[in-house]
């Protein structure tokens, strides 16, 4: 009889940026909410750059995988640079852009197997009507930012009931 995968059955792979990078983001957040009068999607979601989630009945199979590529990856430092947005049917996305993007595509191309259609960014607001968006990137769109940080491992989330819950960090090579 073949098991029924559940929520706690989904893994989240990500590039956790530190403590300022996430402060700064958290801030951002704030501002957004100030500015459109209401809570927003992910609101409260950490600063983070997604990879990809993987749902299997048995999740862990995957990140022996994941574990022995990322084992072979050089540390890099991830730049980050100003705010710019998606625009996706009538919704639109405001992010934290990364600067040089191919270390991290090259990342989720190996372990995703996708070739195509991934942008690494952190996203401040996700999925604002166009009232809303205009709202939030008037009040943004002039600031400016600038950070890096470097990048060592990927950070493995478990679904919980209701949250992403820290599971495992896989490091990169030594």
């Amino acid at each position: 009889m073949k098991k029924q995968v559940t929520v706690s059955d989904e893994l989240f792979f990500i590039i956790a940026p530190p403590k300022n990078v996430t402060d700064y983001v958290a801030t951002l957040k704030s501002h957004v909410k100030s500015a459109i009068g209401h809570d927003f999607e992910d609101e409260f979601s950490k600063a983070h750059i997604s990879l990809f989630k993987y749902k299997h009945e048995y999740p862990e199979r995957v990140l022996y995988q994941v574990d022995n590529m990322v084992s072979t990856i050089n540390p890099f430092h991830v730049y980050i640079k100003n705010l710019n947005f998606f625009t996706h049917g009538t919704a639109r996305t405001i992010y934290l852009e990364i600067v040089y993007k191919n270390p991290i595509c090259d990342i989720f191309q190996n372990i995703s197997g996708q070739e195509s259609g991934f942008l690494p960014h952190i996203t401040i607001a996700k999925n604002l009507d166009i009232n809303d968006f205009i709202a939030a990137w008037t009040s943004l769109k002039n600031l400016s930012y600038s950070d890096y940080f470097k990048c060592d491992h990927i950070t493995v989330l478990k679904k919980a009931t209701r949250k992403w819950m820290h599971y495992i960090d896989l490091p990169f090579a030594a």
